[in-house]
């Protein structure tokens, strides 16, 4: 079987440096891979493309002017990698979107059956500008948010014009999200490890929730030979389930595939449910989360304070549930995974 071709989305709003950051990376691939770009500017007259083909050899790059690839010209996207594949197939595949898009639909392009026979998501790495936490244009436009939330890789970029204070509120705020990221580094002018590329995506070995992995970018994590790339391996068993317990609290969270499917009913119906929590065992219920492919879309459920809510989530790295209970004793967390497996599709 031919080896699908690794692919990288290279995210962040306007001006945030993701042109730079891929130049840099592409001046350390390695010599003897061949890498393809595929560009995406939102004006019609295309410049990062001119720019990232003066990179170097052993590179092809691709634009996708006018728009968003992860919207409006979705269609050509799935040309232009089409295209790129037939002329001759890269060692690598980067993606850059326009800063102003949405860069979940590409995933979604990415991981449809007919792609993902050819290609493999890879980390997603998303630059952010630290002093953007203090400018409501910013933080209050949900492209820069949803951004933020489908990072693997969060990569605090421009921090030689950022002082402390605003590269440690970017981290606290980094560590509060949820799902956590794999990994949160500090860059000047784009530069991060290119290993972060290759980072693991196997939940058994994610940090645990708001301690994402803190890389300064200054000691190189070790990449993944070839051979090791193609051959992630796969837990035995799904969900992947994981508990905690400490003073008096305890936790636990199940984790599917991103192909698993759920009835979005089914998952209404069990926030619903943790409003008498006795019901499932879980007294001393103080929160419960999840992020979930349904047959509808990705969605973010929420309960807190006995309100149940859901909305519309970018993230797509998985599928994952997680509950807290506060109580002297353990609960039997058998009756929730009973109901989220009846809740799965298939």
């Amino acid at each position: 079987m031919t080896e699908r071709i690794p692919v990288n989305l290279v995210t962040g709003f306007l001006g945030v440096g993701k042109t730079t950051a891929l130049t840099r990376l592409l001046a350390e691939k390695p010599a003897d891979e061949y890498w393809a770009v595929v560009v995406n500017e939102f004006g019609e007259v295309g410049i990062d493309g001119a720019t990232l083909s003066t990179a170097g050899d052993g590179l092809q790059v691709a634009e996708v002017p006018g728009g968003c690839v992860c919207c409006t010209t979705s269609p050509m996207l799935r040309t232009a990698l089409n295209r790129l594949v037939k002329d001759r197939r890269p060692d690598r595949l980067l993606i850059e979107p326009s800063g102003l898009g949405h860069p979940a639909g590409i995933v979604d392009l990415l991981r449809d059956p007919f792609m993902a026979k050819v290609f493999e998501v890879r980390a997603v790495v998303t630059l952010l500008d630290p002093r953007h936490l203090e400018d409501a244009r910013y933080t209050s436009h949900e492209t820069w948010r949803d951004q933020i939330q489908l990072a693997d890789v969060l990569v605090l970029n421009k921090c030689d014009l950022a002082d402390a204070g605003q590269i440690e509120r970017a981290r606290a705020m980094s560590a509060a999200l949820f799902p956590p990221k794999l990994a949160l580094v500090t860059a000047v002018k784009g530069e991060f490890d290119p290993a972060l590329l290759d980072l693991d995506l196997h939940p058994e070995r994610w940090p645990e929730a708001g301690v994402p992995h803190a890389h300064s970018g200054n000691v190189p994590l070790r990449p993944r030979r070839k051979a090791e790339q193609e051959k992630v391996p796969e837990p035995q068993s799904w969900p992947v389930r994981k508990q905690q317990s400490s003073l008096g609290s305890h936790s636990c969270g199940w984790i599917f595939p991103p192909e698993a499917q759920f009835f979005s009913a089914a998952l209404a119906d069990l926030f619903e449910a943790f409003n008498q929590p006795e019901s499932l065992g879980l007294a001393g219920l103080t929160r419960a989360k999840a992020v979930m492919n349904t047959e509808r879309d990705w969605y973010r459920f929420d309960w807190v304070d006995g309100m149940p809510g859901v909305m519309p989530a970018v993230w797509r790295r998985d599928s994952r549930l997680e509950i807290i209970v506060q109580n002297e004793n353990a609960p039997d967390w058998a009756q929730v995974e009973t109901r989220l497996l009846a809740a799965q599709i298939g």
